[in-house]
């Protein structure tokens, strides 16, 4: 057989190349291929009697080894893996030595000559960037508006500085090698970039998958947002989140590698609890505390804490106490969080001696988390289970109950009859629904006389209907309109008997969209019941649950007298005060819901309660915040109070060239809270992104609406931070009575905010202070989209602006409402955030446009918490809610607050027939006998 003919050139070397020169010529001959290359056999003229010896093997660098067995057999035989990728592996190999900088492909040189170009035009950024930080903190504070204005700008440009330092050296490939090959500083912004983008992308993503799906939020934590990156390690053991570690191996406290993401140095508090103690006393669980230090010090660099060997101002609060379980209990979940302490200080020795006192003999992590007011910024967590080890730890440790051996009882099933029996009284009886001439005669034999009953077939049933919003029409079967209190209960108790879902009405300006799934529903309309009566003294007033802004402002105003309020003229009294209820006067009185006094509520099987302060104290607590969640309110009396001023002034600027104006326009909104809370007298600012046909189709302006409780001159200096801005067009009212100031701002009940017929859908967002740059880019993109869309060229961007002392005043604790310390722009026991965001889309009732809406609209909420302060909870106020928030959003973190309201709903709706307002329940769920 004829030997194969020998190929004698030379093979060019390639980048594409990752494997012997030899082998490159089976790749040369083969262009576009994709089967497996047939080895190349290379013939012997002449064999050899004696066996050859192979060559001995050269040492593989991590640096140059390309294909993948190299690969494997680099981290067999030295335990070293490659550097880099195989391409850039690949590369070096064959470049004999040559920098990686200076590779002489063409391509990867030119391209480096645009990064070089583009990155001397950063350096020249930052310069002038650092020229502007260095002049703005050689002002004087004064000249800012106040040290909190200066420190705001100032860390505003030191941010900016930081993100052109990060894009001056982000496309950077020298930089991306250092950072592969484990070389990276992170003193410099690029490095805790990227890695932070790093830990993001995979590890971040498992951490948070364990912590919900062990439910460590919120069975240890109400909600957690990690910013900094845990890892832990028993001896030489890594932990992933989530693994079991063995009693032995836990007993000797963990090493934490603490890697922070943001430049300093900082001070934080480690803390580690247990959620799963067995308590046989309540057949529960109760939390235990394993560890607390306070005053840990941790940097970029610096990122070790060993728990056994804290050194410096460390001070141990809580000893380390080994995990343990008992004997046939669950695994126990051991969860690690970390908390930056406040402003990233260091702890005095007198506040050390006071927190030592308070957590020696308990630890409460809700009180602790209140003590740094801020969540974790770090979360790890592992389990343990009783093994044979763990007799012996509990010994050692002096942990008694080693010998105790928990067994599960299985729960005895009720016979149906029985069940049935328990539950008779309570579940509404599914009886088939009669014809609507039977269900008429049914009501008119029980209902008062005033009362009425609408079908589909009614002439008046479409207008009784019709809502605010097309977005919410529902499905409803028959409309009541009760004229009494016992006319609501019969209409409850028959809706009930029918087995039909049934919903309370007013004004019908609800947006959410949990109003859309009530079916076959029966709508009671509580319009004739709207009378307001005030009381002999004075000092209060009976509103019934029917009655409108509008008619509350007008028939006070006839006595003399004021009352917290929203600003809709056309929205109901009672409905918004139950979720809230902003208003001008809310920095004299309050929210809405604060001065309620008692309240007649029908309850879910129809029973009539007195609720106060007295009398069921807990579901007063509750009605107000979460009160659609509770009952139907016939009438309530509200506090009532001597006009605190004579008068009002009202000013709208419009300012055209909007997109100059963010800046300063928003650096002026936050000197509105600069030196303290915003003066109550100052009811309302509005800054509104709109469309004005008058100046432009497709070119935003910002309309600011101003409303002062007092005379032009003592309004004229708060004024003044927004004329001084040159508005296009300014309109002015001044004198004005409380009865006209919801005219002059077009918000009363004839005005075209209060028309029906057109999709008007709200998504709030509350935040701490006013974000210029997040504001630019909502601004942007409202003008895209309404470019996209002009369609939507009716809908608006707002910032409602309220003063807040008198809310401050109410303990946050007193009632439902969760969003009282959302603002804490000066005083940090504050109360809702005066910024409220809102995307209002406007357009003709659509699903596809409500889809194209919605998108907008959770881009634009993005932005907004994005440029928020980290770490913050998204919140969101309930009476605005969309209805895709969470419950936490619209109801508080608080585990206590959402555990309390659940176990009201228990008590007085355990069928859940109040549920179509954004629900703490949001199924038709069963609380009864099982």
């Amino acid at each position: 057989m004829a030997p194969r003919a020998q190929f004698t050139g030379s093979v060019q070397n390639c980048l594409r190349c990752s494997i012997r020169r030899d082998v490159c010529l089976a790749a040369w001959s083969r262009h576009f291929q994709t089967s497996a290359a047939r080895k190349i056999e290379v013939s012997i003229d002449a064999p050899s009697s004696a066996p050859e010896v192979p060559p001995p093997r050269r040492p593989l660098d991590p640096n140059t080894v390309a294909t993948p067995k190299l690969e494997r057999r680099l981290v067999r035989t030295t335990g070293q893996q490659p550097i880099g990728s195989r391409r850039r592996r690949a590369a070096l190999r064959i470049s004999k030595n040559i920098p990686f900088e200076q590779l002489p492909y063409q391509c990867f040189q030119e391209a480096r000559k645009l990064l070089l170009a583009d990155r001397e035009e950063k350096l020249k950024q930052i310069e002038e960037e650092q020229r502007r930080i260095a002049k703005a903190q050689s002002i004087p504070a004064e000249q800012h508006g106040g040290e909190y204005i200066k420190k705001g700008r100032v860390l505003r440009m030191q941010k900016y500085l930081e993100k052109l330092k990060i894009l001056a050296d982000i496309n950077d490939p020298v930089v991306k090698k250092r950072f592969e090959d484990g070389f990276g500083d992170l003193n410099r912004p690029i490095y805790r970039f990227l890695a932070d983008q790093q830990w993001r992308k995979q590890r971040r993503l498992i951490l948070m998958q364990r912590v919900n799906q062990m439910h460590v939020v919120p069975d240890v934590v109400p909600y957690v947002d990690p910013t900094a990156e845990v890892k832990v390690a028993f001896g030489r053991r890594n932990i992933q989140p989530g693994d079991f570690v063995d009693s032995r191996t836990s007993e000797i406290p963990p090493r934490l590698n603490v890697q922070l993401f943001e430049r300093g140095e900082r001070f934080v508090s480690v803390v580690v609890m247990d959620p799963d103690v067995p308590n046989l006393e309540t057949d529960g669980f109760d939390s235990r505390c394993h560890f607390v230090a306070v005053n840990v010090l941790i940097s970029p660099v610096s990122p070790l804490v060993s728990l056994s060997a804290l050194s410096g101002q460390a001070h141990i609060l809580r000893p380390w106490l080994p995990p343990h379980a008992q004997k046939g209990s669950p695994y126990h979940r051991l969860a690690i969080l970390v908390y930056e302490q406040k402003d990233g200080r260091g702890l005095e020795a007198d506040e050390i001696e006071k927190l030592t006192t308070r957590y020696k003999e308990q630890f409460s992590l809700r009180s602790f988390t209140q003590n740094f007011q801020n969540q974790p910024i770090g979360v790890h967590l592992f389990r343990t289970v009783w093994d044979d080890s763990m007799a012996g730890v509990m010994q050692r440790a002096g942990i008694e109950g080693a010998n105790i051996e928990l067994k599960r009882k299985k729960a005895e099933k009720l016979p149906y009859k029985k069940k049935d029996a328990i539950a008779s009284d309570l579940h509404p009886r599914a009886e088939t629904f009669p014809a609507s001439d039977d269900v008429q005669r049914l009501f008119d034999s029980q209902l008062s006389k005033n009362a009425a009953v609408f079908f589909p077939n009614s002439p008046q049933f479409g207008n009784l209907t019709d809502r605010w919003s097309a977005f919410t029409d529902g499905n409803l079967a028959v409309v009541i309109e009760p004229a009494s209190t016992e006319d609501i209960v019969v209409a409850v108790k028959l809706a009930n008997r029918f087995g039909l879902p049934f919903l309370a009405v007013n004004g019908g300006h609800g947006t959410t969209s949990s109003l859309n799934t009530i079916k076959r529903g029966v709508s009671i309309n509580l319009r004739a019941l709207n009378h307001v009566q005030v009381s002999q003294d004075g000092q209060s007033a009976l509103i019934g649950g029917g009655a409108n802004t509008h008619e509350v402002i007008n028939t006070l105003a006839a006595s003399g007298k004021v009352t917290a309020t929203t600003n809709g003229g056309c929205t109901g009294h009672v409905g918004p005060a139950l979720g809230g209820g902003f208003g001008r006067y809310r920095g004299f009185f309050g929210l809405v819901l604060d001065n309620i006094i008692d309240m007649t509520v029908v309850l879910a099987d129809g029973t009539i309660t007195h609720v106060s302060s007295t009398s069921n104290p807990d579901l007063y607590w509750a009605m107000k915040g979460a009160g659609q969640n509770f009952g139907i309110v016939a009438e309530a009396n509200f506090k009532i109070y001597d006009p605190p001023t004579s008068s009002w002034f009202y000013a709208e600027l419009t300012f055209a060239d909007a997109e100059h104006l963010i800046d300063p326009l928003f650096e002026a909104m936050n000197q509105l809270n600069s030196n303290g809370p915003q003066p109550k007298e100052l009811g309302s600012v509005y800054p509104i992104y709109a469309i004005n046909p008058q100046y432009s189709k497709t070119d935003p302006i910002i309309l600011l609406q101003f409303s002062y409780a007092g005379t032009p001159e003592q309004a004229q200096p708060w004024l003044d931070l927004f004329t001084n801005l040159r508005p296009t067009a300014m309109f002015k009212r001044d004198s004005l009575l409380s009865t006209e100031i919801q005219t002059a701002a077009s918000q009363d009940i004839d005005s075209p905010v209060c028309a029906h017929g057109s999709t008007w859908r709200l998504f709030p967002l509350g935040l701490k202070t006013y974000n210029a740059t997040a504001n630019r880019a909502v601004f942007n993109l409202y003008k895209q989209f309404i470019g996209e869309h002009p369609e939507f060229s009716g809908s608006v961007v707002q910032f409602e602006n309220y003063a807040s002392g008198g809310m401050r005043a109410i303990d946050a604790a007193s009632t439902a409402y969760a969003h009282r310390d959302d603002d804490i722009l000066v005083d940090p026991d504050g109360v809702l955030a005066p910024n409220l965001r809102s995307f209002a889309p406007v357009y003709a009732p659509s699903k596809a446009s409500d889809a194209i809406a919605s998108d907008f609209a959770n881009k634009a909420r993005q932005i907004w918490h994005a440029g928020d302060t980290p770490g913050r909870h998204v919140t969101a106020y309930l009476n605005y809610a969309n209805g895709d928030e969470s419950l936490e959003a619209l109801y508080g973190y608080e585990t206590w607050r959402l555990g309390r309201l659940r176990g009201l709903k228990k008590q007085y709706d355990p069928y859940n027939r109040f549920r179509f307002f954004n629900p703490i329940r949001r199924s038709h769920e069963y609380y009864g006998p099982s």
